[in-house]
């Protein structure tokens, strides 16, 4: 009897092992909702007050409400029901940036609802609803004016004012059109800067500084949309390496009285403006300069009524480049600001007089600050992120203006992002690791703990656990430890033979060794876990976090070094006695799809089976700012660009490539395939490719990454 019933069991076990491997798909991960955790969506704090607002869909209706939050006591309470929202839209994905589906005024009572092309205003105490505009024209961009009483926004390619009293507006600039774009950027600058708006009012709400960028010297590239009978063609003003980039000025505009006075400095195509702030007191306009070469910075402070500038601080690296993607951040006192800054050799915060006389180094040691999150005047703190105990995590931190009191805030191993209020009191701390899912909960500055916003649910863990990560690190045969994680299943076995696949960015600055939620590709790589196969990721030399002298290592030389410690991964993986040597395979996605691509030609004895999505393949086909902060320009470095060329090594080409791209990829063009696929044939090398009509970059939409993920999947299962 005790044999059946045990029989009875084990077959039931089995029978539900079985059931869940067959509920267990690639469709599945990447489609349902089951494998993914809901946020709060639309998260701002309340201007003036400690509480943040959020929407939430309603149970019944599916429409969205807004809710309120108070960060004291974590009381969260319906504050306007959807049947008074009726126009809010979702948030829209515009490039790299995320557009907000609605915007609170300084005052902390009215809300901006941008909605089919045209402004509505919400009161939030009166619950009523004011139609702003109504003209086929969109109002791009809007942003309140500091009192409240006005909106600048771009429309009709010129920045323009709106007064809310009147519902009035006026152009204050006449001169913007499809080459000269005024308060807005060029393709190189948004992607590369990560700037999108061109525009800032100044505290005192009297003016305007804003970017103009004429773009018409830019080269045109063509992108054809193969799908229709007849073919069309979109072109996108794109500098590659070497070519001129836009001629940047900027200006200041009395909103009142119109009339623009420019600034003195200008940035022709060998310069950049990259950020501007103004000045607490609305006195002076900081903008950061970077020259062509990205290895000289400048702060300048201008006068907004002369136009004069002077520079206050400026930073020069040899065989390196400088981040110069930072403004300033003001004291509230109007006294100083802090400035992050390389120059002992690690990121640190640094604090300056409104002069630029060095008053504080704040932080120091071997480890690197991530950002600067906020600063608490009134507290005399300053809060940050950075990775100082473990590379693999990133954690929360405060420390006073006279750099004592160090603390970490955040407990919990695995990655904290965090979204402070504006003072500084409260925070939202959104956690997770590779078993977690986001969770995002409510502390106060000291680090208590107030309330859990949302729990980071996923219906599929039950079902499908993840499987085993260990993060861990080797020694190269030049002496290097580089971090490293490996996946392996959950019955793991150290008797048997396992085929490993590689992910791998490898790109100057990046990231992939680290504690977080994967969210779909955990899944994804648990699934090859399942199959039989090992995942593993390493960071090389050029990768983040480890100090300047370690980024630098890539300066001039990309495809060499970076190729190098992917192939010393491989390498690595074939001393470890459960690995299959000779199954060992990389897939990548953009500079991943590029590192992909040269570790199958220049490590071909060590690797079977690549996977390359949107790959760049020779660095003369991508934008300026990026491809010259780490090669300088082509005619400087010539060498270096062809001995990162891909196409020079198709002869090398040994096992399985496949190549997926967009047709339509406005980034990394496809033309950057086109030219392998050349390459390749010329040496008459076997290939598979894979191509997305009408797709950008990152192949968005449901079906699309379905079958990019099953293609990928059936790739790695059948060759490797």
């Amino acid at each position: 009897m005790k044999s059946s019933v045990a029989s009875l069991a084990l077959l039931l076990l089995v029978t539900l092992l079985v059931a869940q491997e067959d509920d267990f798909t690639v469709e599945a991960i990447f489609s349902s909702s089951d494998y993914s955790a809901r946020k709060l969506a639309g998260v701002r704090w309340i201007p003036g007050e400690e509480a943040f607002t959020f929407l939430k869909k309603d149970q019944d209706s599916g429409e969205k409400d807004l809710w309120r939050c108070e960060a004291q006591s974590g009381q969260c309470t319906l504050f306007v029901n959807h049947t008074d929202l009726k126009i809010i839209e979702a948030a829209k994905q515009d490039k790299r940036f995320t557009l907000p589906s609605y915007i609170w005024a300084p005052d902390g009572v009215h809300i901006l609802i941008p909605s089919k092309n045209d402004l509505f205003l919400f009161d939030s105490e009166k619950k009523t609803m004011t139609r702003l505009t109504d003209d086929p024209a969109e109002e791009r961009d809007p942003h309140f004016s500091p009192d409240s009483k006005k909106i600048a926004y771009i429309k009709n390619d010129n920045l323009t004012v709106l007064d809310i009293a009147s519902k009035e507006d006026k152009a204050l600039t006449t001169e913007g059109n499809k080459d000269i774009l005024i308060g807005r950027f060029d393709w190189v600058y948004e992607e590369e800067f990560s700037i999108r708006t061109g525009f800032q009012w100044s505290p005192d709400s009297k003016s305007i500084a804003y970017f103009r960028l004429d773009q018409s010297g830019e080269p045109c590239f063509p992108i054809v949309d193969f799908v229709p009978l007849e073919n069309t063609v979109e072109y996108t003003k794109y500098p590659k390496a070497g070519d001129p980039n836009a001629f940047v000025k900027i200006g200041v505009v009395d909103v009142t009285n119109g009339g623009t006075t420019w600034i003195d400095r200008t940035a022709g195509p060998d310069d950049y403006f990259s950020r501007i702030k103004w000045t607490p007191d609305s006195r002076q306009l900081s903008i950061t300069y970077l020259n062509r070469d990205q290895n000289h910075l400048e702060l300048l402070f201008a006068d907004p009524g002369t136009g004069k500038t002077t520079i206050v601080l400026q930073e020069t690296v040899q065989n390196g480049w400088i981040e110069g993607v930072q403004s300033p951040r003001f004291l509230d006192d109007g006294k100083g600001f802090l400035w992050l800054s390389e120059k002992d050799g690690f990121n640190h915060i640094y604090l300056y007089d409104m002069n630029g006389n060095l008053k504080k180094q704040i932080t120091h040691g071997e480890w690197d600050v991530r950002n600067i999150l906020c600063v608490a005047q009134k507290q005399k703190k300053v809060y940050f992120s950075a990775s100082k105990l473990r590379r693999e995590e990133n954690h929360f931190y405060t420390v006073s203006l006279r750099g004592k009191g160090l603390k970490q805030l955040s407990k919990e191993g695995g990655t904290h992002s965090i979204n402070c209020s504006p003072s500084g009191n409260y925070y939202i701390d959104s956690f997770s690791n590779f078993y977690t899912p986001t969770r995002q909960s409510l502390y106060n500055h000291r680090g208590k703990f107030i309330k859990t916003l949302r729990k980071g649910k996923v219906k599929a863990l039950k079902q499908h656990p993840l499987a085993h990560i260990e993060f861990l690190s080797f020694q190269t045969s030049t002496g290097d430890h580089l971090p490293a994680f490996m996946i392996k299943p959950i019955d793991f076995d150290p008797e048997k033979k396992y085929p490993v696949l590689i992910y791998t960015y490898g790109g100057p600055g990046s990231q992939i060794v680290s504690n977080r939620w994967f969210g779909s590709r955990g899944f994804w790589y648990t699934f090859f876990t399942q199959k039989g196969y090992l995942i593993f990721a390493v960071d090389g030399r050029g990768t983040a976090n480890r100090g300047r002298a370690w980024k630098y290592t890539l300066y001039r030389r990309l495809g060499d070094v970076e190729i190098q410690d992917q192939i010393k991964g491989a390498k690595y993986l074939g001393t470890l006695p459960y690995v299959d040597a000779k199954r060992i395979g990389i897939w990548g996605w953009s500079y991943g799809g590029y590192t992909t691509v040269m570790c199958m030609l220049k490590g071909a004895d060590f690797i079977k089976t690549g996977v390359a999505v949107a790959p760049v393949t020779d660095w003369r086909n991508y934008d300026s700012i990026y491809t010259e902060r780490f090669m300088a320009q082509p005619e400087d470095n010539e060498d270096n660009y062809n001995r990162a060329s891909a196409a020079n090594y198709a002869g090398e080409l040994k096992g399985k490539l496949l190549i997926l791209h967009g047709s339509s990829d406005n980034n990394v063009h496809f033309a950057n395939t086109m030219q392998l696929a050349q390459a390749l044939e010329k040496h008459r090398k076997l290939f598979d490719l894979m191509v997305y009509p009408r797709k950008r970059h990152s192949i968005r939409g449901t079906d699309e990454r379905v079958h990019l993920y099953e293609k990928i999947t059936d790739y790695i299962l059948e060759n490797l």
